[in-house]
């Protein structure tokens, strides 16, 4: 069964921040290797609670897809380019997870293999959406992202969320982490400041890809 890490790096004073974003830059140019790794990013973050066109450079994301947990395992003890990494860190937060539900493409791949159970999921739930905005969109788009992001922040049954991204402004995404599938219904479905956003996507296409996967989170790691 495929295995998710997600893994937030959190870092603290001017030194360490200026060489993790060297580092950053460093890595955007060599792609993640490993044993039973099928699909990794290394993201940067939004200021604040994530939203935002200006970045968090205190907080770096890595998203990892595996062929088992135990390869994920091996990858975290070993890997050297992790654990140097990690060493300008003073914490971690994220989850451990499995694919259940999605559609969509990240960079015109679709690495997943959901779940055709459809056994029902009572524990906690957490979230990819993930889209390539239009450049012609994008001043549109990012008007529009504060009046969504209040929703989501104040939203019953969320744990946490985070705006990430690959490329400033262009390549954007969300992951986050829900009490329960609920929770997670009752915002993409009926929330009020959530429904507009929907609205206006379709009516302006702002995007050229996207992507919406569900996972069902099997250990939630750290604090934020």
């Amino acid at each position: 069964m495929q295995f998710i890490t997600i893994r937030f790096f959190h870092i603290k004073g001017f030194g360490q921040k200026l060489k993790a974003f060297a580092m950053m830059g460093k890595l955007r140019n060599q792609a993640w290797k490993a044993d039973g790794l099928l699909f990794a990013k290394q993201l940067g973050t939004g200021g604040g609670k994530g939203f935002s066109i200006w970045p968090d450079w205190g907080t770096y994301a890595f998203f990892g897809l595996w062929d088992s947990e135990e390869s994920a395992k091996q990858f975290f003890e070993q890997d050297e380019r992790w654990l140097e990494f990690s060493s300008l860190c003073q914490s971690f937060s994220g989850w451990d997870a499995t694919p259940w539900k999605g559609h969509g493409t990240w960079n015109h791949l679709q690495p997943f293999e959901f779940d055709e159970t459809n056994e029902p999921w009572d524990g906690p739930v957490a979230v990819i959406t993930r889209a390539s905005i239009r450049r012609s969109q994008a001043i549109r788009f990012w008007m529009n992202v504060p009046s969504s992001s209040r929703g989501i922040e104040n939203q019953a049954g969320l744990i946490f969320a985070k705006g990430v991204g690959e490329i400033p402004l262009l390549e954007q995404a969300t992951f986050s982490l829900w009490e329960n599938v609920q929770a997670l219904d009752a915002f993409a479905y009926r929330s009020r400041s959530h429904a507009p956003m929907i609205k206006k996507t379709r009516q302006y296409q702002w995007y050229t890809e996207e992507m919406f996967v569900r996972m069902k989170t099997k250990k939630i790691n750290g604090k934020w």
